[in-house]
């Protein structure tokens, strides 16, 4: 077995600790206002959901895999993960989004520390000069770890719809049997999402539902939730 397979079955394994399991997407909110209640508005919220992250997220993926060489680096070298960091930031002024998004970033960052990029870029975390967003931290990680940045891009985009699936689980819309199914059907809006969004810049990043950002900021509205976004 390659390196590369070991290390996408051990990033796609559900036991990963990075959080990413008590954010929904914005699915909860979806659910309560009654706007996703049946199998098949599952599947319509993933497709537009997937297709909006992979837009918005999919390009500081990127871009961090790119910033980060193998190499040891200089202090400097670590600008332009910052300043994804902070563009992608800038970019989702909704809380709730916002700090899920840190949360499975810096998760991800500390499970890889062995790395002096990964050590020094943690530091600036800590001292506040960097957020720790997930696309950013993934693209990292991933680039330390050398794995190709297809994998890269189709595992950070299936980790997302997993975890959409697997809340809807928990919030009663599917049965775990037919999440199943749900997962192997999102398959083609996903590969569909990639082909359009994997040689998209920063510059280029975008929303691309309205009515999904508006679902995501209102989460920390409901009077009760089980997830964090």
């Amino acid at each position: 077995m390659d390196d590369e397979t070991w290390l996408v079955w051990q990033l796609v394994d559900s036991a990963l600790p990075t959080g990413g399991f008590v954010a929904s997407g914005g699915l909860e909110t979806a659910f309560q206002l009654g706007q996703v209640i049946t199998s098949a508005q599952l599947d319509r919220f993933i497709r537009t959901s997937v297709h909006s992250y992979a837009h918005a997220a999919l390009p500081f993926v990127t871009a961090a895999y790119h910033s980060t060489g193998l190499a040891i680096l200089p202090p400097e070298s670590l600008q332009p993960l910052v300043d994804a960091d902070h563009l992608f930031h800038a970019l989702n002024p909704h809380l709730s989004v916002r700090r899920a998004s840190i949360a499975q970033g810096t998760s991800m960052i500390t499970l890889f520390l062995n790395s002096d990029i990964a050590k020094r870029f943690k530091a600036l975390i800590r001292v506040g000069t960097a957020y720790g967003h997930f696309p950013v931290c993934f693209g990292l990680t991933c680039r330390l770890l050398q794995l190709s940045l297809t994998k890269t891009q189709q595992l950070f985009l299936f980790m997302f719809v997993r975890q959409i699936v697997s809340s809807a689980i928990r919030l009663n819309i599917v049965g775990p049997y037919q999440a199943q199914v749900t997962l192997a059907t999102a398959k083609g809006p996903t590969d569909e999402a990639i082909h359009m969004t994997a040689d998209l810049t920063m510059d280029q990043a975008t929303q691309t539902s309205p009515a999904l950002d508006l679902l995501q900021g209102a989460h920390d509205r409901l009077y009760s939730r089980i997830f964090n976004s």
